[in-house]
């Protein structure tokens, strides 16, 4: 292993260490009475529901690099304890179960107190908590919950030695959009291995933004990953250089679905045609669709890097056409806002061209948790007209 890696793996034990005798010296107030491993564990995820998804993967994450040595049959270098372990071995977690500290505990102990305690600690911690979660799930919303049915092809097209700087940079934004624990090993492993500065960097700060705390390497820490001479040096004086700038505007992502792999290669399960004015309903709605394993096409979800309001065009108008050829079904959230709008009108009638199915669900039933679309028998709003009508004036 080389020396950075051990000594970032040991700072990681030493720093999980020292933060879990913090948390379980916090919480020893509010031990009650009787208490054993299971009631100091579910005080220490009652209070420390973020810290402690952390220590469990980061387990996880060393887990998988072991059995990677494993297999390779290399030599074992991974051996994190499981974190129920780790609280066991903690020395604040061994001194509150030695029996003379549990005398003490018995001989001093009120409830009122512990109460009081409880209350004061909880108000301290809410607002902690909230604020953490407030920020990954606000992260969240610009993901989809699933794995999709092509992530793996793209994670195939990234790690190919012939994908170019430029490509890569769009296949990590495209991952981007799905929040997946394959995905996050993905980036956790970017993170460790990418030999591109950018291409490190996005990876990082993208497992930053969704609730991680992963470290990046300086540069003259990483492996070059390649033992042919004439490689390294290619890797070393050119690919650890490149750079690539997105152009975030309609006309790239037009040019890209008509000729980028990672593009080509996507399908989704509904396209959801709706006014942008209902975007809390089109949310529970995706979060539904996600639990049952449907992946899902929403233009400020899944292009909002490229489809602005100030840059409609033609292009804007290709590039969802395109998805909705890639949709094997559309979902129409009937609205007053939706029903005046017309895009989505463009939308309905160009899918029904395509002879797909199209279902629609009241925005009222949305907004009560009822998620139940119908399949539509009667074409509505078709108007074999709607190609001369003009939607680049509103989006």
């Amino acid at each position: 292993m080389a020396g950075f890696t051990k000594h970032m793996y040991e700072n990681d034990l030493m720093q999980i260490n020292i933060n879990l005798s913090k948390y379980l010296d916090k919480i020893i107030s509010l031990l009650p009475y009787n208490y054993d491993f299971e009631e100091v564990k579910a005080l220490l995820e009652k209070y420390y529901p973020y810290e402690w998804f952390i220590i469990n993967e980061k387990f996880k994450y060393y887990c998988i690099k072991e059995d990677c040595l494993i297999k390779k049959e290399k030599k074992s270098r991974f051996k994190m304890d499981d974190p129920n372990i780790l609280i066991k071995k903690s020395s604040v977690y061994q001194h509150i179960m030695g029996s003379e500290y549990i005398s003490q505990h018995h001989a001093q102990y009120s409830e009122e107190v512990r109460k009081r305690n409880e209350e004061c600690f909880a108000v301290e911690r809410s607002s902690k908590i909230i604020r953490i979660y407030n920020k990954i799930d606000k992260a969240k919303l610009k993901t989809q919950q699933i794995e999709p049915e092509f992530l793996d092809v793209l994670m195939g097209l990234y790690d190919k030695n012939t994908t170019t700087q430029k490509d890569k940079v769009y296949i990590l934004l495209e991952l981007q959009k799905y929040y997946c624990s394959k995905n996050l090993l993905f980036f956790s492993k970017k993170v460790d291995t990418e030999y591109n500065p950018q291409l490190r960097r996005m990876a990082f700060e993208h497992l930053q933004s969704v609730g991680f705390q992963p470290v990046l390497r300086r540069q003259k820490y990483m492996r070059i990953p390649s033992r042919n001479k004439k490689r390294r040096e290619y890797l070393k004086n050119v690919y650890s250089k490149e750079k690539y700038s997105i152009k975030a505007i309609p006309e790239e992502l037009e040019y890209r679905i008509e000729n980028s792999k990672e593009q080509l290669i996507k399908s989704y399960d509904f396209f959801i045609s709706h006014s942008s004015i209902d975007y809390i309903a089109v949310q529970s709605l995706i979060k539904y669709l996600n639990t049952n394993n449907k992946n899902i096409y929403c233009d400020w979800i899944n292009d909002d890097d490229y489809l602005k309001r100030k840059l409609i065009g033609i292009a804007t108008l290709s590039v969802i056409e395109k998805r909705l050829q890639q949709s094997k079904a559309i979902i129409f959230i009937i609205s007053d806002n939706s029903l005046n709008s017309k895009w989505c009108k463009y939308e309905l009638n160009y899918f029904y061209e395509l002879g797909k199915s199209i279902y629609t669900i009241q925005i009222d039933d949305l907004m009560e948790g009822n998620f139940n679309y119908r399949l539509l028998d009667t074409p509505w709003f078709y108007d074999a007209e709607y190609r001369k009508k003009s939607v680049l004036d509103v989006y």
